[in-house]
Parts: structure tokens; sequence; C-alpha cells
């Protein structure tokens, strides 16, 4: 079975849709949501899907919410989704089929945007790469619990979560690339500007490379959304 991590902080508007288009998936899953303390109306959206499990955590990043959320689960497949992607129609039996690989450990989609514009389809077609410079957590990372557990799941950093998992798991062996595409919103691009925020992305990324701590990008990232606001 698959166990469906999705970490929510005041996600009201987009949550709902993410759990609507998993129901139609025939192959066994369990949804775990974990809030990390929600002030808008997240958890009474949440609550109109009695078949979903629901956590509170701190206020800490989705790292420590998705370990949480790993360690409630009972499936022996994760997959880390977030609130506002939603999967492929048979998106959970390509998982499935991915980890079956010889070699692989790990996977993740690509990744489709929810809104026209010819630079948000430039990126989704980087996504397709297979390399851990064009891989992010958007695009639903997956894997065996017994490879979580083995490389101690995500770290607890308010940042690049995503990318410090992915340096542990493409270590361990195979990180296979699905080319049928998550969707997800493009609300941030357009809020704070599609350039903008493609730019700020990718000077976090290399920051985290040079040596910066994901503690410090993110207070550089909250300084640099309310520069531009």
């Amino acid at each position: 079975m698959i166990s469906i991590i999705i970490p929510v902080l005041n996600e009201a508007l987009t949550i709902g849709r993410c759990l609507d288009f998993l129901k139609g998936h025939r192959e066994p899953y369990e949804v775990v949501v974990v809030d990390g303390g929600s002030q808008d109306k997240t958890m009474d959206v949440v609550s109109r899907y009695p078949e979903v499990a629901c956590l509170g955590s701190r206020r800490s990043g989705r790292g420590f919410q998705m370990n949480m959320g790993a360690n409630a689960a009972t499936g022996d497949t994760l997959l880390f989704l977030h609130a506002d992607t939603v999967l492929p129609s048979g998106g959970l039996s390509l998982i499935n089929e991915t980890l079956e690989q010889d070699g692989i450990v790990a996977g993740s989609f690509s990744l489709r945007f929810d809104k026209p514009s010819p630079m948000l389809k430039v990126l989704g077609c980087f996504s397709r790469i297979n390399h851990i410079l064009f891989t992010y957590g958007d695009q639903g990372l997956f894997m065996k619990r017994s490879t979580f557990n083995k490389i101690d799941g995500f770290s607890d950093l308010p940042l690049m979560e995503d990318i410090a998992i992915q340096k542990k798991l493409r270590r361990l062996g195979g990180f296979r690339k699905v080319q049928k595409p998550v969707i997800t919103s493009a609300r941030r691009f357009y809020a704070n500007g599609i350039v903008r925020q493609q730019l700020l992305n990718t000077t976090l990324v290399m920051l985290y490379y040079l040596g910066m701590s994901p503690a410090k990008l993110s207070r550089y990232y909250s300084y640099s959304l309310k520069k531009g606001a």
C-alpha cells in the first residue's frame, strides 16, 4: 500500500483539490495530512474527508512534518505530495512500476503548472531532466519505507529538505524521473512575478550549494519576498 504524506500550512484553497484528485486511483492507499499550525480553514477542509488521517505538528518546515507523517503511516511505499499538487491519472500505478525496477530506490514525477505561460512551460520541460538540480519536492518524491528508514528520512530543515534527501537517495541507488507530470499551482510565480520567483529559486539553490545554511536561506527568502511586496 502507498501512504501519501501531505504537509500543509494555510492551504485551505488547495488541499481539497489535492484530496479530490486522489479519489480516482484504484490502488490501495492511505492519506496522512500533517498540519504545521494553519491559521486559515485548512483543517476544516480536511475534516470533510473522514478517510484522511490528520496530525498536528510544530511549525518547523516540511521536513519535520513529512517525517511525522511517515512515522504515522502504515504503507510500505511513501509518496510525499505538496498540498497544491495533484497526481496524474494512474500515478500510483506508475510509482509501483518504477520502484519494481532493478536498482531503483526512489523517484519523482516531472512537472506541469496549472496556468498557461510560455516560461512556465519551459520550466516544466526542465523538470523532465533526471538531475538533482531539476528535481524538487513539488514533483512528488516517492520511495519504499525501507529506503526512507535507511537514510533516516528528511533532515529537519526550514528549506532545502527536498535537495538534502535527494543527495542521500541518489548515493544509495537509482533515482527515476517519471515523465508523466504532476500538476502544481503557479500561484507563487503569479503572485511574485514569474521571472522574479524563478531567479529567487535559482539563487537559493546556488547559495545552498555554496554552503549557506538553510536557516539563513529561509530568512533571505522571507526578506526577498517582503522586499518585493
